[in-house]
């Protein structure tokens, strides 16, 4: 795991780990509410759930909370086929 990543990993599973608390009653607990555990750490309610639900997702792996990659995938931004034939029959007759 690069460097960036442990960095990720370290800011929000301890962070998740405290959300569970909370949703459990366990004690002890840092926070009381769900709303002051985002306050301290300057997140929304939102990004909150929608962490947890790709930790909780990915069996409470690490690897599960990291962003996911963006972009195209490979081969999809290819031209069709058919365009592709056409494309080619235009050229040879030249």
């Amino acid at each position: 795991m690069k460097i960036n990543q442990q960095i990720f990993v370290k800011r929000w599973k301890p962070i998740l780990e405290e959300y569970e608390k909370i949703q459990n009653k366990v004690l002890p607990r840092s926070f009381r509410l769900v709303k002051d555990l985002c306050l301290a750490h300057y997140i929304s309610n939102k990004e909150l759930r929608r962490y947890f639900r790709k930790w909780q997702e990915g069996k409470r792996k690490d690897e599960s909370l990291l962003p996911a990659k963006i972009g195209a995938k490979p081969g999809s931004r290819r031209t069709p086929k058919v365009i592709e034939r056409n494309i080619m029959k235009a050229y040879r007759r030249l």
